[in-house]
C-alpha cells in the first residue's frame, strides 16, 4: 500500500551510521583523519565547531534521528495516528532548530539549512498524508526525507572531518 514509506528505514539507518561519530569525543576519535587539506579548519573554527557540537548540536542531530526512527516505526505497518504525531514532533523540532545559532562552519551550516528545509517539507507531506492517506503525500514525504537525510549526513561528515581530536 505505502511502498515508498518503507524506504524510511533505509534512510534512517544511513543517518544513524553517519551520526554515530557526532556524539562525543570518544566517538569522534575513531573517525579517520581528514583526507584533504581543504577540510583542515583554523584552530578557531575547529574549536567553535566542537563547542557547537558539544553545546547541544549533537543532541539536536540525535533528536532528529529519534524523530525519523519514530516516523519509520509508524510507517511499517502504517499507523496514520502514529504518523500524524511523529511528523508533528519532527516539524516542531525543525522549527526549534531553525531558531538556534548557526553551525560555525559555512559548509556545514549550508548543509544544515538545506536539511532543515527538506525535513520541514517532509514533515508537512507526512502530516498531510496521515490525514488524507494519499500515496502522493507519502511519496513526497519520502523524497524530501531522503534529501534532508543526505544533507544531515553531510553535516555529520563535515563535523567529523573538522574535529578529529
Amino acid at each position: 500500500m505505502h511502498a515508498r514509506i518503507a524506504t524510511i528505514a533505509t534512510l534512517t539507518a544511513a543517518l544513524a551510521l553517519s551520526l554515530a561519530g557526532c556524539g562525543g569525543q570518544d566517538d569522534v576519535k575513531a573517525r579517520p583523519a581528514p583526507s584533504s587539506a581543504a577540510a583542515s579548519p583554523t584552530p578557531d573554527v575547529a574549536d567553535q565547531l566542537i563547542e557547537w557540537r558539544d553545546g547541544g548540536g549533537s543532541e539536536t542531530l540525535n533528536t532528529f534521528l529519534k524523530d525519523l526512527t519514530v516516523v519509520d516505526e509508524a510507517s511499517d505497518p502504517v499507523d496514520l495516528d502514529g504518523l500524524r504525531d511523529a511528523c508533528a514532533d519532527l516539524a516542531a523540532h525543525v522549527e526549534t532548530a531553525q531558531l538556534e545559532d548557526p553551525i560555525p562552519d559555512e559548509t556545514a551550516n549550508n548543509s544544515w539549512k538545506l536539511a532543515l528545509e527538506h525535513l520541514a517539507a517532509s514533515a508537512t507531506a507526512c502530516s498531510n498524508g496521515a490525514v488524507s492517506d494519499s500515496q502522493d503525500d507519502f511519496d513526497l514525504m519520502a523524497s524530501e526525507m531522503d534529501i534532508g537525510i543526505r544533507h544531515m549526513t553531510a553535516v555529520s561528515d563535515r563535523i567529523g572531518e573538522l574535529t578529529p581530536e
